[in-house]
């Protein structure tokens, strides 16, 4: 009857678990995820490798952008002018405010003459008496007279080009180093994501596998509490056996929560890894067991040589060649630099009088030319700055240097932990097989009263032992061998 319980209250808790993500979450249909398909969603999905691809995309613009300063620069402008208060000019030497200007002069010299022989009516006589008199009186003032015109107009075109320009040809080219480095970055983000994804993916066996460990022991555990209670009943135990037995089965059901709350965050951190939503209910294909028979194989295939391709190694080569790139450019700014020009324009000074009118006039204005420029000396700053440049140079020779020999103490450390992780394997998978079988004859022991339950507690407990140390050293070689794949770059 207790055992029947014992089996109700398991069942009953395990419903729940299955059940609450539906009620709450309302999830999705369930996904089955392998390890090449778990691999091939987290490379098109996963936001890091969209945002190296869009980085890619960004430095293509750019290189594009620098590309552009070769071609002619075009610009049309329009500008208007008022002239609120017009200049003055001065002669020294000269009182210039008693010049007359042409219209002024034919307003007090030739009128006067022609109104002499034509007969015209009193009062325009008088007004242009009055005007004649107002231009031809004296000037007073500093000896200056004003100059232009009310209103200027100015539009036209303008158009620049380099015709040598050695920083700019430079400059280009770094663009090219700096795609060739964030292709380099993007290679790096799917070899860490293909990591981080293969790792998290034996992750959910081991804890699925230790999962099936417990859930194992605990059916024994269920059955050794039937067995007792029936002795009990019969009086052939004692009744602190009996407890011993069902403190026992409740602690493996403990176990086996968070044995199953294990499994499930660990697929929730493969989710997020594969980038997919993470209310999507996935099944995790495999044991860990299923990698053994190709585990020989993988290590005879392993070849440290591709160390050269590590991506870090392969980042420091890069920024090698951007620093010399950028000692160029440089250099290259010391040398001179030639350039064309081209404006033309259309003008118009006009008075109020005559803006906008027919008699408003419009002159065109055009140049062409060329403009070198030769920097000839800047106080010894492109001297010491080209030290400087150097001065990187060296240090970032013997950082890659030490970089290369911490990459082959790595190479090393994992070589050793595969070679003990397969010895491992070897051990614990025969004592897995003789713990099984201790459990069974313990057993049937305790069954026929040939054993006490502390040697049934026993058994049970290595039998766990043994399991889960199993899979542990499965999971140990198969995380050591992803990280020795990523060091090596064997996939990207």
């Amino acid at each position: 009857m207790i055992t029947k319980q014992f089996k109700r209250k398991h069942v009953l808790v395990t419903a729940l678990m299955c059940l609450l993500p539906w009620f709450v979450l309302q999830a999705q249909d369930t996904l089955t995820v392998s390890l090449p398909k778990a691999l091939e969603i987290a490379m098109s999905q996963s936001p890091t490798i969209k945002v190296a691809n869009k980085e890619i995309e960004r430095v293509t613009y750019s290189k594009k952008e620098r590309q552009g300063n070769l071609l002619p620069f075009v610009s049309a402008s329009v500008a208007y002018q008022r002239a609120v208060k017009k200049q003055k000019m001065y002669l020294d030497g000269f009182d210039m405010s008693g010049l007359i200007d042409p219209q002024t002069a034919y307003l007090t010299e030739v009128l006067p003459k022609i109104f002499s022989q034509i007969t015209v009516p009193d009062a325009i006589a008088k007004k242009h008496n009055d005007n004649v008199a107002a231009m031809s009186a004296p000037k007073t003032g500093d000896g200056s007279i004003e100059v232009g015109r009310d209103n200027t107009f100015n539009t036209g075109i303008s158009a620049s080009m380099p015709i040598i320009s050695p920083t700019l040809w430079a400059t280009i080219k770094m663009s090219d180093i700096e795609l060739e480095m964030v292709n380099e970055n993007a290679r790096a983000s799917k070899n860490t994501l293909y990591n981080q994804v293969t790792k998290a993916y034996y992750g959910i066996l081991l804890a699925q596998d230790s999962y099936n460990v417990i859930k194992r022991s605990y059916n024994n555990t269920l059955e050794n509490a039937k067995v007792i209670y029936n002795k009990y009943k019969q009086g052939t135990v004692s009744e602190y056996e009996w407890i011993r037995a069902d403190v026992q089965v409740r602690n493996g059901m403990s176990n086996m929560v968070s044995a199953e709350s294990g499994v499930n965050l660990s697929k929730l951190q493969l989710k997020m890894l594969m980038g997919i939503d993470m209310f999507t209910e996935i099944k995790v294909e495999g044991k860990l067991s299923d990698f053994e028979k190709d585990m020989y194989s993988d290590v005879l295939s392993i070849d440290t040589t591709t160390l050269q391709k590590n991506s870090d190694l392969k980042q420091f080569e890069i920024q090698q060649k951007q620093l010399n790139q950028t000692l160029k450019i440089h250099k290259s700014s010391i040398l001179p630099s030639l350039s064309a020009t081209f404006n033309y324009q259309f003008m118009s000074m006009a008075n109020d009088s005559n803006t906008f009118t027919n008699s408003q006039k419009w002159f065109p204005a055009s140049t062409l030319g060329l403009s070198l420029s030769v920097p000839i000396f800047q106080g010894g700053v492109k001297h010491y700055k080209e030290k400087q440049i150097k001065v990187q140079i060296e240090e970032l020779k013997y950082q890659k240097d030490n970089l290369k020999k911490g990459l082959e103490l790595q190479v090393i450390t994992y070589m050793d932990n595969i070679k003990k992780s397969l010895k491992k394997i070897d051990f614990n998978k025969e004592g897995m097989k003789q713990a099984e079988k201790a459990l069974t004859i313990s057993q049937k022991m305790y069954q026929v009263g040939m054993t006490t339950y502390l040697d049934l507690t026993n058994s049970e407990l290595a039998f766990i032992q043994a399991g889960l140390m199993y899979n542990q050293s499965v999971f140990d070689y198969l995380s050591a061998k992803a990280d020795l794949d990523k060091l090596l770059s064997k996939k990207y």
